[in-house]
């Protein structure tokens, strides 16, 4: 049985070449979009916050927020909440490694702050923190809705 197979042996050398060129504009592109999502604004030397990541869910009449936070002392730990709804948890990981080469530094270390507006009919002046193993997680209670009192209503004839 025969196969048929396309060669260009004469276009190697030029396909070779391309793919360098891709895999070279990819690695600066994609260093690029780091360095700028790294720093606020071009020419500032001063490092952008980040932003944690978090889940939110609601699990029976509560609920529930957690980062994750690992290194992050619970002393260097700030959380707030504004008159309307907006949480605020503030921080800083620190490097504690002094001075070193580094080879590759994909976590993020220093100040961070992350906001999110709560949803109507939380309890926030009942809030419950908790910090274990890295993980901080808030636990809100909902509101009980108020039912609007029942009052007779007299039916009219005629």
């Amino acid at each position: 049985m025969t196969t048929l197979a396309h060669r260009e042996t004469h276009l190697l050398p030029w396909r070779d070449l391309d793919r360098a060129f891709t895999e070279l504009t990819h690695w600066l592109l994609r260093d690029l979009a780091t360095w700028l999502a790294e720093w606020s604004d071009i020419g500032t030397t001063t490092p952008r916050a980040w932003a944690p990541p978090a889940d939110i869910f609601r699990k029976g009449d509560h609920l529930f927020v957690r980062f994750d936070l690992p290194g992050v002392p619970p002393d260097k730990l700030e959380v707030t909440v504004s008159d309307d709804g907006v949480l605020t948890v503030r921080g800083e990981r620190p490097w504690d490694e002094g001075e070193v080469e580094t080879f590759c530094c994909e976590r993020r270390y220093g100040k961070f702050e992350r906001r999110l507006q709560l949803p109507e009919g939380v309890d926030t002046a009942n809030i419950d923190a908790t910090y274990k193993d890295g993980v901080l997680e808030l636990r809100i209670p909902y509101r009980e809705a108020t039912k609007p009192p029942q009052r007779h209503i007299a039916v009219k004839t005629g």
